[in-house]
């Protein structure tokens, strides 16, 4: 779509529109922080799309006299396409779009002596095909995947918690999720066969289309071995899968790749065994007072590299495996209690930052590491103004504008804030399974998908 297609909406709804070109820097202040002499706060910028209508809004700055509207193509194409209009007054715009426009979008506040940071930046698709929805202010625009622990559902939901979409499956998570770009779930279930009766145990894997059908099925439980926790989807459409394997008096966390081949059946074609590293992990199998001694919770791939991610629980320790030879590449040295959801942030780069939910006893942080695991990089969570607790599951991620989402499982609470700590938006899930006490509300991790990650939305 042109640039004055937007410019003619605007004209329509009597605001000045301006139209000019503006240099890449300008594209690059849209993830910015704050500047120290600025003293316009940042407006936090709303995208909604039905159809081919688009709408946009933005907070109220004080002190500000007006309002310019950055925009470009998305995926961006260089610095000739940003493009700025000038708002005057107004706090939204909307009007309809040609079929398949896409832009990237934020808005900076003004008035005779200076400007403020520009707002996050936010995609969106015009497509008459999609899922309706509107993202709250300064928030990530996408929808975000839960699965209640005590419910048979998988759910997309808004930023206010309206379901969108959703998944009805005969067993309860065991535990994690994934949306797939072709719209399709790839979860884990729990069997309950009593095998392995520990927090975590799954035992299945199923994958079901946008609409519920079947397309994958696979069983690996029984009283020798169970799935447990967490999978992770591969570039070549295999799974990673968490195990326990029972050794006796203990039980050892084996990680497998499994190889699809056919509607209910998996091959194992790789695998890792804990047992084969206890000397490189500094651990001792003699020191275990419980069977469950490691209690591995998150698995994470990195493309880049060849490399796993891995969180035990019972170490506080978070573990890079290099694949090819099964190798302990990295044991992190932050301190750290209980961690969940470990992960790179962008796991098709070697020198990627990690993320992960730290616990801890008495309140909660997420965390973001050096690609090492040896420094923190950036915290988020305190005993005070920003205090948020689940002793165990939860998550977090990094999202593509800078935020970043925070699933503090036990309270089902989902929270995001943006590159500087500041807390965007706060929701409780009350969704999840009926119990003489009621309703059943905790997640085990949520995870946002952006506008156009799938034909659907």
């Amino acid at each position: 779509m042109h640039y004055r297609r937007i410019q003619s909406i605007l004209n329509r709804s009597g605001l000045s529109a301006e139209l000019r070109l503006q240099p890449l820097f300008l594209l690059g202040l849209l993830t910015l922080p704050v500047l120290s002499w600025a003293q316009l706060s940042t407006p936090r910028l709303a995208v909604g799309t039905e159809g081919t209508a688009a709408s946009l809004s933005w907070t109220e700055v004080a002190g500000a006299t007006g309002y310019q509207l950055y925009y470009a193509p998305y995926p961006f194409a260089g610095e000739q396409t940003v493009a700025v209009l000038d708002m005057g007054t107004a706090l939204s715009v909307n009007g309809e779009l040609e079929e398949d426009s896409a832009f990237i979008v934020a808005v900076e506040a003004y008035n005779d002596s200076e400007t403020s940071a520009v707002s996050n930046a936010e995609h969106f698709i015009t497509d008459s095909s999609h899922i309706p929805y509107t993202s709250d202010v300064g928030s990530y625009h996408g929808l975000t995947l839960i699965a209640p622990i005590a419910d048979n559902n998988a759910y997309l939901i808004d930023d206010f918690g309206d379901i969108k979409h959703q998944w009805s499956m005969s067993t309860g998570p065991g535990l994690s999720v994934y949306l797939q770009s072709d719209g399709s779930l790839l979860r884990t279930g729990n069997l309950e066969t009593g095998f392995f009766d520990e927090g975590g145990k799954g035992g299945l894997i199923e994958e079901l289309d946008w609409e519920g059908n079947p397309v994958w099925y696979f069983e690996y439980d029984d009283e020798e071995k169970t799935l447990h926790h967490d999978i992770e989807p591969l570039p070549n459409g295999n799974v990673l899968a968490l195990t326990w394997e029972d050794r006796g008096d203990l039980w050892s966390e084996v990680i497998i790749e499994i190889e699809k081949t056919g509607d209910q059946s998996g091959t194992v074609v790789w695998s890792w065994d804990v047992f084969d590293h206890v000397d490189e992990l500094g651990l001792d199998p003699d020191d275990a007072r419980i069977e469950d001694w490691i209690h591995l919770n998150s698995v994470d791939y990195n493309q880049a590299t060849n490399q796993l991610l891995v969180s035990s629980r019972s170490y506080d320790q978070l573990w890079i495996i290099n694949k090819d030879d099964g190798s302990i590449e990295e044991i992190s040295s932050v301190s750290m209690e209980g961690q969940h959801d470990a992960k790179w942030i962008d796991d098709t780069v070697a020198d990627s930052n990690i993320t992960v939910y730290d616990n801890g006893r008495n309140f909660s942080r997420v965390l973001e590491l050096d690609p090492t695991m040896q420094s923190i990089e950036f915290r988020y969570g305190n005993a005070n103004a920003n205090f948020f607790f689940s002793e165990r599951i939860s998550g977090t991620q990094r999202l593509a504008n800078g935020n970043t989402l925070i699933c503090s499982g036990v309270e089902s609470l989902i929270i995001e804030i943006d590159s500087e700590g500041n807390r965007i938006r706060e929701f409780e899930n009350t969704l999840g399974g009926q119990s003489p006490m009621g309703t059943l509300t905790s997640i085990f991790r949520a995870e946002k998908y952006p506008s156009g990650y799938t034909p659907y939305f």
